[in-house]
């Protein structure tokens, strides 16, 4: 059983991805930067997806939810660092571009629907 677990999407959020990467690196499955388009702006969100526990199957989705823009094609700080984590821990990061969480009634649809695409792309079983 998959669940996302939301951090949020402000800076702060991103940091706290980080550390779970680093306190956790033996749960590290996957590494995914998802691109969208929301209000005609560029964003980026970024997950990490944790191996499934052994009791219970849960597998753990964490994401820092479209709150990095794009700006003119430069490289963020934030950006920057979620890649040299996932380096640091011998994974590449993954990415897709998906519709914005805006396109759904609720935010778990949109988990869901985000779930499929990445049973579909192999990051999930």
């Amino acid at each position: 059983m998959q669940r996302f677990i939301e951090l949020g999407e402000g800076y702060g959020d991103i940091y706290e991805l980080i550390e779970l990467a680093r306190h956790m690196p033996d749960r590290l499955e996957e590494f995914i930067k998802i691109s969208t388009t929301k209000n005609d702006t560029q964003l980026l969100s970024f997950a990490i997806i944790m191996k499934p526990t052994d009791i219970g199957d849960f597998q753990p989705i964490y994401i820092s939810l479209e709150g990095v823009p794009v700006r003119d094609q430069q490289t963020s700080k934030r950006l920057q660092l979620f890649e040299k984590t996932a380096r640091d821990h011998n994974h590449t990061v993954k990415e897709l571009t998906v519709k914005p969480s805006t396109s759904f009634h609720e935010k778990m649809l949109y988990y869901q629907y985000l779930i499929g695409i990445f049973r579909m792309n192999r990051f999930i079983r």
